[in-house]
């Protein structure tokens, strides 16, 4: 089997040299002429199971001494009345609606927070106004807050820099997540964006993030412990025990998973999406690939807040591992 890697790197980062002001100023004075492309968002609380997509109890590692279910706040995707909820991929996990959209289009969301905190949805990479970044900071926006139970319309603008350069394929990938609390994201709020050059909008990518899901930090903990595992003996195990019994290394919310829809053929873009903090550098390898990335390599190093396109090409049918050390996920290739 072989597997050709072409990445894309996007991390979010404002380039402070003076040579870029003149570039992003006049795409700032642009006009977007593309479609505006909708979607219905909720946040919502419920319980999750990071090892629904594995094939046995056997495959949970053993430092999960509490269990794997835990409750969360995730977002979903809706029609437009809000009663039918969308269908996503086995491998999609936990992570939130994909948003699709090509350069020079326009992402609306309306956003719905079902959820009983206070949330958000805060984008990487698209352009935005003030009062549409969905961040909570000093001098902040003052309705950048979605209380629970309430609305709000965000509209971002696909600029030509959010979308693929002239050396790469026809997408790349951002991300979003909620951002009043930095810790919204082990809570279970977050995304993908991918940008398409214009006339390429496809939906036959995959998208993975890949983080540690510390438990720990989740504003749902407590409610875990006093509704799912009541019974739990603290007493049986020391501190540390307990604190990496919550912690899981997941792609997609999932542990060790073989979800049965991840099937490629032929050729593939797989966007990577790095979360988390200094512990969740990732080494990324393909099962028996060839890695390109300029010059032959054998794994990608994904750092937290980056995002990465890889274009994986495969002529060899069986199933095969995808991740890194710590986390995995099967993927099957098709004759």
């Amino acid at each position: 089997m072989r597997i050709l890697l072409y990445i894309a790197t996007f991390i979010s980062l404002v380039f402070a040299s003076s040579d870029y002001f003149d570039i992003l100023d006049k795409e700032f004075e642009q006009t977007v002429k593309g479609k505006t492309r909708t979607f219905y968002i909720t946040a919502e609380e419920e319980i999750w199971d990071y090892a629904s997509q594995s094939a046995s109890a056997a495959n949970v590692p053993d430092k999960h001494i509490i269990g794997t279910r835990y409750y969360k706040a995730l977002y979903h995707e809706y029609d437009a009345s809000f009663r039918e909820r969308k269908a996503r991929f086995h491998w999609q996990g936990n992570m939130g609606p994909i948003l699709r959209a090509q350069v020079g289009d326009t992402i609306q969301i309306h956003f719905w927070n079902r959820a009983k905190q206070n949330y958000t949805m805060h984008p990487h990479g698209v352009f935005y106004e003030f009062e549409m970044e969905g961040a909570i900071f000093k001098g902040s926006y003052e309705n950048a807050v979605v209380l629970p139970n309430h609305n709000y319309t965000y509209t971002w603008q696909v600029l030509p820099r959010a979308g693929p350069g002239p050396a790469d394929g026809d997408s790349i990938a951002w991300g979003y997540h909620s951002h009043v609390k930095e810790t919204d994201l082990y809570a279970g709020l977050y995304g993908a964006i991918v940008i398409y050059k214009p006339g390429k909008l496809s939906h036959d990518d995959i998208v993975t993030s890949v983080f540690v899901a510390d438990e720990n930090l989740s504003p749902y903990l407590s409610r875990t412990m006093s509704s799912l595992y009541p019974q739990f003996d603290y007493n049986k195990f020391d501190k540390n025990q307990i604190y990496g019994a919550n912690q899981f290394d997941a792609i997609n919310g999932l542990i060790r998973s073989n979800p049965s829809d991840l099937k490629i053929k032929g050729e593939v873009d797989w966007h990577l999406l790095g979360w988390g903090t200094y512990w969740d550098v990732q080494y990324i390898r393909w099962e028996h690939g060839q890695v390109w990335w300029g010059e032959s390599v054998t794994e990608i190093r994904l750092m937290p807040a980056s995002f990465y396109t890889v274009t994986v090409q495969v002529d060899t049918p069986g199933t095969y591992d995808f991740g890194s050390s710590a986390m995995n996920m099967e993927y099957t290739v098709l004759g």
